[in-house]
């Protein structure tokens, strides 16, 4: 198997694996907190253990090496899981997935100032186009930000987080960020715990948080944090775009939750132009022929 299908293969698993977190987070009949504590804590441990029977003996040095990298990255990953709860929890899934989606503009944005990375014409209009259709989601069409634009904001939170932590991954590419992952996510856990009683979930509530905790964010969060060191970041994108089309039909066909126009506006033109300007970028490079 080619690099180029084994990091299809493994970020594809990923993106699959992802899709129903959405679902499953409004599925679970909790606060804020305590969903974000279940989801993280049994992810981080999952990973964790995963890294143990693969490192043995040098986990710890696993973690260790990664130094001021791996710590950034674990606190925008933390912040960036806690912000991804919250703006589900207060704005339609189609929204959040639609802005987070943008995730890749932004870390064109950071690679030019950090890493210095050239941004083309292309990208500028992929960056205008995008500023402007996470507008048309926010903004409303009363002329001003939308009843859920605490949780659109949050969703914007989410991708400058992930913008800035796979930058930080990029300038740090020989080490393999899982580690810094399965940190993040007990991080976050400690802190909520600290804040609140997460033991309160009852029924149905359990095996939802089993599922995502135990099995779904461990399993996507290492296909994609593996993934995409075989294959671009336009190809990349482009799959995960797979999530921001179809979670918010799972939704809807589950829970019947509808869109309104303007999410449904923007959200297509968000979708639309990272389609188009990740098809160019694979031209360009070769990579499509």
């Amino acid at each position: 198997m080619t690099d180029q299908a084994k990091g299809v293969l493994l970020t594809t698993i990923g993106v699959i694996a992802i899709i129903p977190d959405s679902l499953l987070i409004r599925l679970i009949d909790a606060e804020v907190l305590v969903i974000a504590f279940w989801r993280s804590s049994l992810a981080g441990v999952v990973l964790i253990l995963v890294i143990g029977l693969r490192q043995k003996s040098n986990t710890l040095r696993a973690i260790v090496q990664l130094r001021w990298s791996g710590a950034i990255y674990t606190a925008l990953s933390a912040l960036a899981t806690l912000l991804f709860v919250v703006a589900i929890e207060t704005t339609t899934v189609a929204s959040t997935l639609f802005i987070v989606s943008t995730t890749p503009v932004f870390s064109a944005i950071m690679g030019r100032f950090v890493l210095r990375e050239p941004v083309g014409q292309r990208m500028i209009w992929t960056i205008l186009l995008s500023i402007f259709g996470i507008g048309i989601i926010v903004w409303g069409p009363e002329g001003g930000p939308s009843k859920a634009a605490v949780g659109d904001f949050a969703a914007l939170g989410v991708a400058l987080c992930l913008s800035i932590s796979y930058t930080v991954a990029r300038r740090a590419r020989r080490f393999s960020m899982v580690p810094a992952a399965a940190l993040s996510q007990l991080l976050l856990a400690f802190v909520i715990l600290a804040v609140t009683n997460p033991f309160v979930l009852s029924g149905a509530s359990w095996v939802y948080a089993l599922v995502l905790g135990g099995m779904l964010v461990p399993l996507g969060t290492a296909m994609l944090a593996i993934g995409p060191r075989y294959i671009t970041a336009a190809e990349v994108s482009l799959l995960l775009l797979l999530e921001a089309a179809l979670a918010p039909v799972l939704v809807w066909l589950v829970l019947g939750e509808t869109p309104s126009q303007h999410v449904i506006l923007g959200g297509a033109l968000l979708l639309t132009v990272l389609t188009v300007s990740n098809l160019i970028g694979l031209r360009s490079n070769g990579r499509l022929a």
